[in-house]
């Protein structure tokens, strides 16, 4: 059998592994926050770009709305990014080599883990896979189409995580490096590659400048540069529970092969680069104590290829027989670690109708209906998601409100709020009023009553609940599915967070 037959039959039984594992599991309170941000499209979010939530709405569309449906489209990337690691590495190699890099990658824990969750982590892999598979092939052929493909997977991985900006800028570096490709900086091709990325760069930028820079304010220079190096051997044991202690070492030792012999070859000098890179990134979020998944992937998938290159003998042992050992402990090491899909979700069909049923008993008929509001942004997505009504209680409002703040915390967040004052409407002019008075604002909200939804006790109930309205009382406890309790408590006539 082909190696490239192999192959296609091996993502197709990985997939539909992949699918069968999320097919029973429930839609996580998380899953409901991305998928509602999602359903209102925008070009990002509080969180960051706006591919991840719209990718997770449209499975839901496709596949239902469970957990299967939220990651119905992970099991693909991941099929994507194992087809553009095969034919990077054989475009670099050859066909045998293309298919051990890419069977590998299907037996880390973490790749298992980014297939199997909604996160940006597999489609920046897959981009940064595919992105240099292009870059191989615009080097190769001189070749202007592929130099635009290229722009275009950055551009797609730009799309999910701002990780992405270091694809084009590395393969830059890697011609500014290379007397052999240091001549097609000038081409209009390569450069016709920086528009797509550049495209969605702008339209982020716009959006972030329409809502006060919210994903460029979250640090400084001193926090930029506070660096925890006591985190170093905590992030190796992880690293190595990522992606199995042998592959750790198998990839310890072709980095190191690779590094001595960069200057000699241009193949393994397009590979370690981007891998370089990428380590450097992983190990930075590791030193500030960032979330290392995305980074950490990228790094795994980026350094695999150099595989390709190990000598016939390390250590004096013959290198088939090492390539024996950490496969087989993947598969072991991966098989037995991977953690079992829920069964029981947070808030269902069941405990969305009871809320609207409670609502419905507490509403005045002639009064506009209770607001609802959430705990928090996940409790108060699923809880929108899980109504059999979701009419907002106003236009482009939210089903589900979450509690007031005077932070940004969530998407919600910079949504349309219960809080907010509007502009009142203009003053008769003959009214003797102050020239020198602002026009002044309203909440419509005011006087209006709600329900507080909510796994806290009365005594643990927030001041934006209890000093807003005039009378807080629970009502109700609702049992979710995984066992926990919701207490349910009217809030009456609110009249604003006092200053």
């Amino acid at each position: 059998m082909s190696p490239g037959r192999f192959l296609a039959l091996f993502l197709a039984a990985a997939t539909g592994l992949r699918w069968s594992w999320n097919l029973a599991r429930p839609l996580s309170a998380e899953q409901a926050y991305l998928a509602l941000c999602g359903f209102i499209p925008s070009p990002a979010y509080f969180d960051g770009p706006g591919g991840t939530p719209w990718l997770v709405a449209c499975g839901i569309s496709v596949a239902g709305p469970g957990g299967f449906g939220a990651t119905f489209f992970w099991p693909l990337l991941a099929a994507l990014a194992s087809i553009a690691s095969y034919f990077l590495v054989y475009s670099l190699v050859a066909k045998r080599e293309g298919l051990a890099v890419a069977v590998l990658l299907n037996l880390l824990p973490v790749f298992n883990d980014a297939a199997l969750h909604a996160t940006c982590a597999m489609p920046l892999t897959t981009a940064a896979l595919a992105s240099l598979f292009c870059a191989w092939q615009a080097l190769d052929r001189n070749s202007g189409a592929w130099w635009f493909a290229t722009g275009l997977c950055a551009a797609f991985g730009l799309l999910f995580s701002y990780t992405a900006w270091f694809l084009l800028p590395v393969v830059t570096l890697v011609l500014v490096v290379s007397h052999r490709w240091r001549p097609r900086l000038p081409s209009a091709g390569f450069w016709v590659a920086w528009l797509p990325p550049l495209a969605v760069y702008v339209v982020l930028l716009q959006w972030n400048a329409q809502h006060g820079w919210i994903h460029f304010i979250g640090g400084t220079w001193k926090t930029a540069l506070n660096l925890h190096f006591s985190n170093l051997a905590p992030s190796l044991i992880s690293a190595g529970h990522a992606v199995t202690p042998f592959v750790l070492i198998a990839l310890a030792i072709a980095a190191a092969t690779a590094f001595a012999r960069i200057g000699v070859s241009p193949k393994i000098k397009f590979v370690t680069l981007p891998a370089l890179a990428a380590l450097l990134a992983a190990l930075y979020a590791a030193l500030r104590g960032l979330p290392t998944l995305s980074p950490g992937l990228l790094a795994a998938a980026l350094t695999l290829p150099l595989l390709a290159w190990l000598p016939p003998q390390v250590f004096r042992v013959p290198t088939h027989m090492l390539t024996v050992i950490v496969f087989l402990s993947a598969a072991l090491w991966c098989a037995f670690t991977l953690p079992r899909p829920e069964v029981k979700g947070f808030i269902d069909a069941n405990v969305g109708r009871t809320i609207d049923d409670i609502r419905a008993e507490q509403s005045d008929p002639v009064a506009p209906p209770l607001l609802l509001i959430a705990e928090n942004a996940p409790m108060a997505a699923a809880l929108a998601l899980a109504l059999p009504d979701v009419t907002p209680a106003a236009p482009g409002h939210p089903p589900v409100y979450t509690v007031e703040s005077a932070a940004a915390r969530s998407q919600f967040d910079l949504w349309p709020r219960y809080d907010q004052f509007v502009e009142a409407d203009v003053p008769d002019a003959a009214a003797d009023l102050d020239p020198f008075t602002e026009q002044d604002g309203a909440n419509p909200f005011v006087g209006r009553s709600a329900l507080y939804i909510t796994v806290q006790q009365p005594d643990d109930l927030p001041q934006a609940i209890t000093a807003a309205f005039t009378a807080v009382e629970p009502i109700a406890e609702v049992t979710t599915p995984d066992g926990r309790i919701l207490r349910v408590y009217l809030c009456s006539d609110y009249q604003t967070m006092p200053l």
